[in-house]
């Protein structure tokens, strides 16, 4: 600001013509400090204004020869902002979904003879005995112990459901669409039939190791949300 004083007060004075003004050669003027030239105060002004001029075309000149440089680098920051952005719109899509999962899970009736191990243990929800407790921590508002469950109680196994299934031994289309993860109906079993006919001949003939399409419609027996 005070700059622009001090041209201003130049212009008022008549001190900025061309044809009288002494003129500093860069050389002159590197030799004095901002501080220097601000403590002249109201004295020569016209050495002020040259000082302040040829400040600021160094300035400029400085800015010149970094701005090549630094344009490459903005850009690189906008990438990196960029691709940040996109890495948290991950982190919460996977977060909803590791809570989706948690605070899902399907419909289990619990029948004579069943444990949390054994329950686990089937193949259409872990295939794996040991991991009981992730049906236990589930349903912890209605199992205080563990080791005590009983029939004809329905719990919650948090699992999802799916979208295909794997027949294994002893399957049928009806067994399938019984489990809760397919449909928890048996009777829907015809829905199997119709979304496979392409590798399904006959309703009754199904084989280990095919891969069932599980389509979906609006509503479904033995899950919960």
């Amino acid at each position: 600001m005070k700059r622009y004083l001090l041209i201003a007060l130049a212009l008022c004075l008549g001190l900025a013509s061309t044809a009288s003004a002494r003129t500093w050669s860069a050389e002159e003027l590197s030799q004095y400090s901002h501080d220097q030239i601000d403590a002249m105060g109201n004295d020569n002004l016209p050495l002020q204004i040259a000082y302040w001029e040829w400040a600021k075309s160094e300035a400029d000149a400085v800015v010149a020869q970094w701005e090549p440089q630094v344009l490459p680098l903005r850009q690189q920051a906008s990438d990196l902002d960029a691709q940040i952005a996109d890495l948290n719109r991950q982190i919460s899509d996977l977060r909803r979904a590791i809570d989706d999962l948690r605070n899902s899970g399907v419909n289990h009736l619990i029948v004579e003879g069943e444990c949390l191990w054994t329950i686990a243990s089937y193949h259409y929800y872990y295939n794996d005995g040991a991991r009981w407790p992730m049906i236990y921590d589930r349903n912890r508002d209605k199992i205080s112990d563990p080791d005590l469950i009983y029939a004809g109680d329905t719990i919650i196994v948090p699992v999802p459901l799916v979208n295909q299934y794997t027949v294994v031994e002893g399957d049928f289309l009806g067994k399938i669409a019984g489990y809760a993860v397919v449909y928890g109906d048996r009777g829907l079993w015809p829905q199997l039939y119709e979304a496979n006919r392409g590798q399904i001949s006959d309703p009754n003939l199904i084989f280990p190791g095919q891969v069932l399409s599980v389509t979906r419609t609006g509503s479904r027996a033995g899950g919960t949300r």
